[in-house]
């Protein structure tokens, strides 16, 4: 019990101090116990007497202006226990106190006054307090901030409910000094799973945009997604844990006030060095990117004069993904950041620069039976054993009756594939989730050339169209359990895991997947994706990918005069060797490439055979005497 009566010894000490206006001893006495072993109590009035030194000055003696770098340290202080204070009306107190005496926090301020009233609604003080800070605001802070005139503000409104979804609860700003930022609260809804926060007249200002900068508007919003488990409520959000993305969004629409700055995409926002947005975070900065997930028709809005408005998501960062952006381009970050980082945020995501070898993520993967297996297990779904499985066996299924798997996977399960395409096997949930070459997983390392172009098409290669494969499983799990009432939105949202294994599921999908790939040949009638295979046998001995680009001039009947073996995207190498063969080595950037087989290279010209198994980063260009010889000077940069 020594430590505990010492602790209240020395808080006895510090709050005798205080009333005797001697803060800098009240200071010195309390920061004498290691910061771990103060109290609560003890920090409140650490924090108390830091603001009153930096206005009061010691004994009450007064100062010229306030103290601006102790009054930051005493909220700082008092912020280390906002979790236990933000229910006691003492801190709320000091924190309005504080922040009113801090230039440029008037607002602020007024905000705790509030709670504070709230809290001890009989207290005179506070209602002083809420007078004094009012009357300042209206008679010193600009009260007619840049704000959109009625009708720009319809096609705001109008654009946000149409691309991002209804937003039936708003969080608006009590005090807008220069802009009016309000933030349009947007609820998990079917095809986004998780709530979308959207500012609302940050585009009334126009950014300074530079002369010569092009494809920028001078107007913006910005958005976040947050997990549907982000606590939004009025009294979570007293807390700075679930506060913080909201005061991220209200900081960016504001800096193009604050500072003159324009923003664009790939803009990357940081917080002074040191600070995070929470202390529960490691996350200090953002960038800027288009809204992907919800479609190119929601990046812009158009105004009634004919004026635009962007619209960016903000994804919060690291300070190693920052300084990795500024040290290359954000093309390059994204490269590393897969879409499951950018879509909705985790505040506790693993960073993808020091993190990237434990990042879980394959370009390849376009579906995993494991995530919907986790979705059955966390709602307690009353399912069958295999339904995680259930849209994946139809989706195989279609790709293997329409031939759009690799040779490698066709000679690897022959039986199966003659199986299916006979109509002797329809169910093949189990042979996903079992064979290990499957994994429970479906990958376009399996698929040909047309049906990964299809694949990424269709499942998430066009940010513009995603997942819509699930969409399209979704859309007739509503057919089937149309009018059933359900226990909540999530496990409606879910319901196609419910949906019992039949031929007619399968059918039905598979004649949507149909209709899928029409649109898709429709919409890309001359692309060499989806030329079909010219048949060529693989060249003796090869069980590699069978595909390679080919300049249009060899097929004109010129030799081979230069080749190089490219390392292909991840998703392509299931059907794509990754070699590459051109007229001549000049000037391959006038050749236009189409796709051929390697048997048909071979076909061409027999001596191509010796080099296929040669690693990526091979090069060769056909010398005097007509043979291949090793291109030793090819820059390994353009491989």
């Amino acid at each position: 019990m020594k430590g505990v009566g010492n602790s209240t010894r020395v808080l006895e000490k510090a709050e005798l101090l205080k009333s005797l206006g001697e803060y800098s001893g009240c200071i010195r006495t309390i920061e004498s116990v290691p910061e771990e072993e103060r109290s609560y109590r003890m920090t409140l009035l650490l924090g108390w007497a830091y603001s009153d030194l930096a206005v009061l000055g010691d004994k009450d003696s007064g100062r010229d202006e306030p103290d601006q770098e102790l009054l930051g340290k005493a909220v700082s202080i008092l912020e280390s226990v906002g979790d236990q204070g933000k229910e006691d009306p003492t801190w709320n107190a000091r924190m309005c106190y504080a922040l009113w005496m801090t230039d440029g926090k008037e607002a602020d301020a007024l905000e705790y006054a509030m709670i504070w009233k709230e809290l001890d609604p009989n207290s005179e003080d506070v209602r002083k307090q809420e007078v004094t800070i009012r009357r300042y605001i209206d008679e010193n802070v600009d009260q007619n901030p840049e704000m959109y005139d009625e009708a720009q503000w319809d096609a705001v409104e109008d654009h946000i409910a149409e691309h991002f979804g209804d937003f039936p609860n708003v969080f608006h700003e009590l005090v807008s000094p220069d802009i009016h930022v309000d933030i349009c609260i947007i609820p998990p809804r079917r095809d986004h799973d998780y709530y979308t926060l959207v500012t609302m007249g940050m585009g009334a200002h126009e950014m300074d945009v530079p002369e010569g900068i092009e494809d920028v508007r001078r107007r913006a919003e910005v958005l976040i997604n947050l997990p549907r488990d982000w606590r939004l409520d009025e009294e979570s959000l007293q807390d700075n844990r679930w506060y913080w993305p909201i005061r991220m969004l209200k900081d960016v629409a504001r800096l193009p006030v604050s500072t003159g700055c324009w923003l664009g995409w790939g803009h990357t926002v940081g917080m002074d060095e040191g600070e995070r947005y929470d202390e529960s975070v490691e996350l200090c900065g953002c960038i800027l990117l288009s809204p992907g997930v919800f479609g190119e028709d929601s990046y812009r809005c158009a105004l009634p004069d004919g004026d635009e408005v962007e619209f960016f998501q903000v994804i919060p960062l690291y300070q190693e993904e920052i300084q990795h952006k500024i040290e290359n381009d954000a093309e390059t970050l994204l490269d590393i950041m897969n879409d499951d980082l950018l879509e909705v945020i985790d505040p506790l995501r693993l960073n993808a620069v020091t993190d990237f070898d434990r990042i879980d993520h394959d370009d390849a993967v376009m579906d995993d039976g494991r995530r919907h297996q986790r979705i059955i297990d966390r709602l307690g779904l009353d399912t069958e054993e295999l339904a995680a499985y259930g849209h994946m066996s139809i989706y195989l299924e279609w790709c293997i009756r329409h031939e759009m798997m690799n040779g490698s996977f066709v000679s690897r399960h022959r039986e199966v594939v003659e199986s299916v395409r006979s109509g002797a096997m329809t169910d093949l949930r189990a042979f996903i989730r079992d064979d290990p070459d499957m994994d429970g997983r479906l990958t376009t390392l399996h698929l040909n050339r047309i049906g990964s172009f299809f694949t990424q098409w269709y499942n998430w290669g066009d940010k513009s169209n995603p997942y819509e494969f699930i969409r399209d499983i979704k859309d007739y799990a509503d057919t089937v359990f149309e009018g059933r009432e359900w226990r909540d939105e999530e496990e409606m949202f879910n319901a196609y895991l419910l949906v019992p294994w039949s031929d007619e599921y399968r059918l039905r999908m598979m004649d949507t997947i149909d209709e899928r790939f029409a649109q898709l040949m429709e919409s890309f009638p001359d692309s060499p994706w989806l030329v079909e295979d010219d048949g060529f046998p693989d060249p003796d001995g090869w069980d590699g990918p069978r595909e390679c680009a080919v300049s249009e001039r060899i097929l004109s009947g010129e030799p081979i005069g230069y080749c190089l073996r490219r390392r292909p995207e991840r998703e392509d190498e299931g059907w794509e060797s990754g070699w590459c063969f051109f007229a001549d080595d000049d000037d391959d950037s006038r050749e236009r490439m189409v796709f051929r087989s390697l048997g048909y290279v071979c076909d061409l010209s027999p001596d191509v055979r010796r080099i296929l198994d040669l690693p990526y980063g091979t090069a060769f260009v056909r010398g005097d005497d007509g043979k291949l010889h090793p291109y030793e000077e090819v820059d390994s940069t353009e491989l």
